[in-house]
């Protein structure tokens, strides 16, 4: 059983990880606007990422955080391995969108 101390402050972390995230979202977007580099738009990938998951990570640790009921006799924590998937793919994807990006500045730089 998780201490209410210690599920507030994993809430505030999640929300800080988002707010992190998106702050980092609007300064890279606009530097990339500005430069059209691919670096800045592989770091602003990145951080869109990184916000999707920590979107996914406030979601599974609301989720984790609920007490067992009836459908779910032992709590809900198996919501954070399932949010580890999902980040899991997001990571694929953005290696797939980085490469084909790589690969179109290579033909036409």
């Amino acid at each position: 059983m998780i201490s209410p101390d210690s599920a507030r402050l994993m809430r505030l972390a999640s929300y800080a990880s988002v707010g992190v995230a998106v702050t980092l979202i609007v300064a890279k977007f606009a530097a990339w606007i500005i430069t059209d580099s691919v670096s800045l738009l592989s770091t602003l990938i990145d951080s869109l990422l990184d916000a999707a998951a920590s979107v996914i990570n406030l979601l599974a640790v609301r989720q984790a955080l609920q007490p067992a009921d009836e459908e779910h006799r032992f709590g809900h924590g198996k919501a954070e391995p399932i949010a580890g998937l999902a980040q899991a793919a997001f990571i694929v994807g953005s290696a797939v969108f980085l490469l084909i990006q790589a690969g179109e500045r290579i033909i036409s730089p």
